[in-house]
């Protein structure tokens, strides 16, 4: 269609100057675009990157209209090196938050993203009508040529600025001053109506910079380049920054010296590191490797770079900030510091030279830290003034630190020469005419929510604070300024001058309209603060009262008013004050209840009422009065913390009103009290609700005080964050001071309510309330409570909060359970019949069954009198085991043993053949040890042959007595992010029963809180690599040995599981606390039994105390029993993880202890396990970067490192390979490999672990440890040629014979495995050739 050569017609689409390109369309008429699309010029849009380009970034507008946009490289923005920065790190899906149009072409814009351009938006002309001669006006170079270059302003609006009028100095080459797309100020010389041309000047001298814009751009854009490099290179974030504050002192090591300065590293940074010329070490000799702490002068995000000064007035000021006493002169000098202005002129010291910019300091204002630019708009790329460290300049202040100037103290700098008066100090001259005291006729001006804006005298303005309306003795008004109105004149009396400047053309003064300061005469001390700033100064009245010119600082405001005063500060707690809101911010009303104090109020302290609570924001309205009681007071600060209830003082807790408060203090909180609350965590199971009523403060809600009456699921309805009405029924005290709040929703008189039972309760009142005390119990009493755990032998029940209650499996129905777990799920409401009650053990036993048939106490049916050897009885087996049957005695509660040798008059091989659980049997009673509670059963044939009418007894099923323990509870209240944590501190057999006693003497198994690497078996790793590289067989004699030693220790197991048992039989397990604490004592040094404690106390929701018990153990067991330590240190890693609060802070607390008492790395990767194990992956990355740091040369803490990395489906698994290998022993590699390799195999990719294998085994080709290895992995894949492939090449090798014999028998087993016959014989064949041709050698 087209061909080379052809002349066509089209349409220029676009122009693109900087790379000589013109953009074509063979379309002639362009693409319509509705009226209501269409996208104005001048305007700012947004938009989402869609494309970058050699030439810059295409933009996708967001609107109607699906437009693209066009921005050059040189639109980004207004620094050139930033310019490039900015689109290599942009990447597609980046979003422009403002975009300006600077023209359009059909559905193409042409954009910008310069913030001289976006911030001077309305001001930008798009055409020449709106240009006038001797302005300056923002714009861009569009073009160069010899005679001069082209400005384009909106659209196609281009100014022409001569080689004449482009720079001050004309010797200078224009093509290197100015380059294609720079922002420069443009003064206009002449605007010619007729033809629209537009001559402009864009010399420094006429078109310098009056603000710091420039600057300001410069270091916005930076962190936002630092922002992008560090998202691209899924790098940290630039958290780094907030521990380098300007300003502040950082430690830091010296790492090198240089002949221009040192180099410093950080511990807790890595990839940060500092520099300190030498005109910043301020004469300090300092070595390589010592630590300094020095101050943060600059920080450069995108390089990661701190610049650092040792110079002693730096370091003098850091310490004066944070020194609670200093000097009168120092404290003047701090105070001068805070009084910068904007546009006030200062003189500065150069004491960093950058590439753009200056760092400077103000020794007039306590060395304050300012930023200054070495260039401007028109000077990007002119030769720059030089400037030398420790040059005295003049600066003016242009901006004071803020978020929009990315947190610095921007300054512009002037010429040396251009020494001036400060504006500062005219003002302060000419407004010394009013005297602190005066009184004065003002008009009010202005009426706003907590002041009233006056005007006196010739230009004078002040305020009268809402607090200075009436006297503290008067009834507070709800509108103070209700009886004032705009225009008014009142007498009003000065009583200081204010710090707030609210604009540069007026200074606010403070008065006062109180009666009883208007009434003070003139001579005598007007108020307290008068009074007090009359006598700090010198100790002596000076000029009569009247305060001079020089008692005022350079700001306009006397030194001594601008703080707070001791003789006003008169508050105590307990006091009634009243304030004014004068604003909300997130859970807290901030009132100000004078000009210096302020108080604050907590959302939950403003009501109890749920409703209130949530209208929280509309309540406390700006200007609102607030009358409330003191709390806390913090002197430091000037804040109160108020409640709107009285303080209970008869709880009051005894506070130094002179130190700062404690804001955990319970005056205004008392038992019976209610209060206001919202949910903070819905606990799991029956653990019920932690609810905050406090900042700080949290109580428990007991799962039978959910509701006022007994309900199936009393936590239906609730949901975190819910605000709540609470009564308080229990405060109490830990012994480290901890507060636990018992709470309640039953809002009731009684603080309880009867309700009507689900079921029909016969001869007992049909209303079942909560119980609290034992006391109140009696035998056939009805009862209702929620099942709080669940065993195969029954389950415990919630009576109330103080009181539970036990049911045996035998009673939790007329019928038989099979599986009581799922008929009796925790929480489930029951109604029962009380069986019995001791109160001295304070033990209750309930029954559900309808039926009186087992209604018998316990007494009864556990009566071993009753039993008689010869007696015929029926049964049910209850459990099997190797050596015998558990038989449950009928109609009662007792079991019996029936051994192995006892069940039939010929030999039982199988018991699990013959018999099973629950099968109803008969047997014979062959003796009865009341001592030992021991029944002895026999089930031969030849028993029952005289007993030709045998009676059997009841069916009904009965089990053995539920033994009360709370340890082996599968679900303790635990939420289910915590289930690791039950796991650690919980162990169960496999039937179900707790042998607790038997666990704490045969603890040979897997301990449940080892930390172990678990996807590698460090058995088929360590145990082959351990083999003799030179002897195969001595490997294989040490295999024989250690399986004979596990035999035997199986044996041993075994032998202590059986004994175990039989003690068993004769012990109960701990069901209380004192049978724990008898047991610890009897095996103080068993972690094991430490970790079932804790978790009884758990199951009981005593979190307080299970870490009491953990704190126990620590101090209890011995210090040669490190392993044992370790695990109560695991224990109470996840006590703290699940109860802690807030559990990250809490976990690192316990950490951070432990780390003294056992091996460091032990606790490291115990701690990582447990992070690992709950999925908190940011914290376990941040734990495992700093245990390679400081366990570089462990192949343990690598390993981890290519776990995790393998777990998670992440790359870099070949970079923490090397890294690994420089830093780990020589000695250690082969063994890293190796591992690594096997979890490539496992977990990554295999043929990553291959390349690993050749690697080494070029390396060490006679190593058949390695082969063995290698081989394993890839028959564990299966892939049967590559295993062949792999044999030949392994049998090939020339090995000494014992060698070469195990990879033969290797091969051979392999083939066998197979079952292919003629692979056998080949690998047979192939072993008979290697000894001929060995024999022949």
């Amino acid at each position: 269609m087209y061909h080379v050569g052809q002349v066509i017609k089209c349409r220029i689409t676009r122009s693109i100057p900087t790379s000589r390109r013109i953009n074509l369309s063979f379309i002639m008429k362009p693409t319509r675009v509705s009226a209501d699309d269409v996208v104005k010029l001048g305007s700012l849009v947004s938009g989402v990157v869609d494309m970058v380009t050699p030439g810059g970034l295409i933009v996708y507008v967001n609107g109607k209209g699906h437009l693209k946009g066009i921005i050059s490289t040189e639109q980004l923005a207004d620094h050139h090196e930033h310019a490039a920065l900015m689109k290599s790190a942009i990447k597609p899906g980046y979003e422009f938050d403002q975009l300006l149009v600077l023209d359009t072409e059909g559905n193409n814009l042409q954009l910008s993203a310069k913030y001289s351009l976006i911030n001077l938006a309305q001001q930008l002309p798009s055409d020449a009508s709106n240009i006038h001669p001797n302005s300056v006006v923002h714009g861009y170079i569009c073009n160069l040529i010899e005679t001069g270059c082209f400005v384009r302003f909106l659209g196609r609006l281009t100014g022409f600025c001569p080689r004449s009028k482009a720079m001050d100095d004309q010797r200078a080459d224009l093509s290197k001053t100015f380059y294609i797309g720079q922002s420069v100020r443009s003064n206009i010389i002449d605007v010619t109506s007729e033809t629209g041309r537009i001559t402009l000047s864009l010399k420094q001298s006429c078109c310098s910079s009056t603000d710091a814009s420039f600057m300001q751009e410069y270091f916005l854009l930076e962190e936002k380049i630092a922002e992008l490099q560090s998202s691209n290179s899924k790098g940290s974030e630039l958290k780094w920054v907030e521990g380098f504050n300007i300003g502040s002192v950082i430690e830091g090591k010296i790492q090198e010296a240089k002949d221009f300065g040192v180099v410093v590293s950080f511990e807790n940074y890595n990839d940060v590191f500092g520099f300190i010329t030498n005109y910043q070490l301020g004469g300090t000799t300092i070595d390589a490797g010592s630590v300094i702490h020095a101050v943060v002068l600059d920080v450069a995000k995108t390089e990661r770079l701190v610049d650092l000064s040792l110079r002693p007035e730096f370091i003098d000021r850091s310490r004066e900030k944070n020194s609670s006493s200093q000097i009168h002169k120092k404290k003047r000098k701090r105070e001068a510091s805070k009084d910068l202005k904007v546009h006030q002129t200062v003189n500065a010291v150069v004491e960093i030279v950058k590439e753009n910019y200056l760092v400077l300091s103000m020794p007039e204002y306590n060395y304050a830290i300012g930023y200054a630019s070495v260039s401007d708009y028109n000077t990007q790329k002119s030769p720059r003034k030089q400037f030398l460290n420790g040059q005295s300049v003049i600066a003016t202040v242009m901006d004071l630190p803020s978020p929009s100037t990315a947190g610095r103290l921007l300054l512009l700098v002037k010429s040396i020469s251009e020494v001036t008066e400060t504006s500062s100090s005219k003002r302060a001259k000419k407004k010394s005419s009013y005297d602190v005291g005066a009184l004065v006729q003002a008009e009010i001006t202005e009426i706003k929510p907590l002041e009233l804006r006056l005007k006196f005298g010739v230009g004078f303005h002040g305020r009268v604070h809402v607090t200075e309306v009436n006297d503290d003795n008067d009834s507070v008004p709800e509108n103070p300024f209700s009886n004032h109105r705009v225009g008014q004149t009142l007498t009003a009396r000065i009583i200081a001058k204010s710090n707030q400047q609210d604009n540069k053309k007026s200074y606010r003064w403070e008065l006062s309209i109180k009666p009883s300061v208007l009434t003070e005469e003139a001579g005598s001390p007007l108020t307290m603060e008068v009074t007090y700033f009359l006598h700090s100064r010198n100790g002596k009245v000076e000029n009569g009262g009247a305060i001079s010119s020089s008692n005022i600082g350079e700001n306009g405001s006397s030194e001594s008013l601008s703080k707070p005063f001791a003789e006003e500060f008169h508050f105590s707690t307990g006091q009634c004050v009243t304030g004014y809101v004068y604003k909300v911010d997130g859970e807290w009303a901030w009132l100000t209840i004078s000009r210096q104090v302020k108080a604050k109020l907590f959302i939950l302290d403003s009501a109890c009422e749920p409703s209130e609570l949530q209208e929280f924001q509309s309540r406390f309205q700006v200007g609102k009065s607030v009358t409330g009681h003191i709390l806390s007071i913090n002197k430091e600060k000037n804040v109160l913390r108020l409640v709107l209830q009285p303080l209970y003082h008869g709880e009051i807790d005894k506070v130094d009103n002179d130190n700062i408060s404690n804001d955990n203090v319970l005056a205004h909180i008392h038992e019976g009290g209610i209060v206001g609350g919202r949910i903070s965590k819905i606990l799991h199971g029956v653990g019920g609700l932690v609810v905050q009523i406090g900042p700080y403060l949290y109580g428990r809600v007991h799962f039978c005080e959910l509701k006022d009456t007994w309900v199936s699921d009393p936590l239906s309805g609730y949901c975190e964050g819910q605000f709540v009405k609470c009564k308080v029924l229990e405060i109490s005290r830990a012994v480290k001071g901890t507060i636990h709040v018992e709470l309640s929703f039953c809002l009731s008189s009684a603080g309880m309510l009867n309700q009507s039972s689900s079921q029909p309760c016969n001869d007992v009142d049909t209303h079942c309330k909560h119980f609290e005390k034992i006391e109140d119990l009696c035998p056939n009493m009805v009862v209702q409570g929620y099942v709080k755990n669940v065993t195969s032998k029954g389950c415990f029940i919630f009576l109330s909060r103080k009181l539970d209650a036990k049911i045996l499996l035998s009673n939790l129905s007329d019928g038989y359970i099979e599986n009581p777990e799922i008929e009796f799920p925790i929480g489930k409401l029951v109604v029962g019949r009380v069986l019995s009650v001791e109160p001295l053990s304070k033990r209750v036993e309930v029954t559900l069954k309808t039926s009186n048939s087992s209604t018998a106490p316990k007494s009864e049916i556990n009566d071993l009198s009753s039993l008689h050897a010869g007696d015929i009885v029926s049964g049910r087996i209850k459990r099997l085991e190797s050596y015998g049957l558990f038989i449950t005695i009928g109609h009662t509660n007792m079991v019996g043993l029936c051994h192995v040798s006892e069940l039939s008059d010929d030999r039982v091989d199988n018991i699990e053949t013959k018999y099973r659980a629950g099968e109803k049997v008969t047997v014979k009673i062959l003796k009865v040890n009341e001592e030992k509670r021991r029944i002895s059963l026999g089930m031969k044939s030849s028993y029952f042959k005289d007993d030709t009418a045998l009676q059997i007894a009841s069916e009904e099923e009965s089990d053995e007595s539920i033994e009360e323990t709370d340890v082996h509870d599968k679900s303790l209240i635990l939420s289910d992010s915590s289930s690791f944590a039950v796991q650690n501190m919980v162990v169960e057999c496999e039937n179900g029963e707790p042998l607790v006693l038997a666990q704490a003497e045969s603890r040979a198994s897997v301990p449940p809180l080892e930390v172990t690497l678990e996807d590698i078996e460090e058995s088929e790793i360590d145990n082959v690599v351990s083999q003799s590289q030179e002897h195969i067989d001595e490997a294989d004699m040490a295999v024989e040995k250690k399986k004979r030693s596990n035999k035997k220790a199986k044996e041993e197991r075994e032998r202590e599981i059986r004994d175990a048992e039989t003690r068993l039989l004769e012990k109960d397990v701990p069901r209380t606390a004192d049978e724990f604490e008898r047991l610890v004592r009897s095996s103080p040094n068993s972690s094991f039994v430490w970790i079932k404690y804790m978790a009884f106390m758990l199951s009981l929701a005593d979190v307080e105390k299970a870490r009491s018990i953990a704190e126990r153990a620590l101090r209890t067991i011995n210090i040669r029993e490190e392993n044992e330590k370790l695990n109560i240190w695991v224990a109470y890693f996840n006590l703290e993880n699940e109860y802690g609060n807030p559990p990250e802070e809490a976990v690192v607390k316990v950490f951070e202890r432990a780390l003294q008492y056992c091996d460091p790395k032990k606790v490291h990767l115990a701690l990582l396990g447990m992070y690992e194990r709950t999925e908190q992956h940011k914290l376990a990355d941040e734990l495992l970067n700093r245990v390679i740091k400081k366990f570089k040369h462990s192949c343990k803490v690598w390993l981890r490192r290519v776990q995790r990395l393998l777990k998670q489906n992440q790359d870099g698994v070949q970079s923490a390979v090397q890294r690994a290998l420089l830093s780990l022993p020589r000695h250690k590699h082969i063994k890293f490999i190796s591992q690594t390799a096997i979890l490539e195999f496992k977990s990554g990719i295999p043929d990553r672990g291959r390349s690993m294998f050749e690697g080494i085994l070029r390396e060490y080709p006679k190593r058949t440890d390695l082969w063995s290895i290698y081989l394993d992995q890839e028959i564990r894949l299966g892939d049967v040629d590559l295993i062949r492939s792999l044999f030949e090449r392994a049998i090939s090798l020339s090995l000494p014979p014992k060698k070469m014999k195990f990879l033969f028998k290797k091969y051979l087993e392999y083939e066998k495995s197979q079952g292919d016959e003629a692979r056998i014989e080949y690998v047979k064949q192939k072993a008979m050739e290697y000894v001929e041709s060995t024999v022949a050698s």
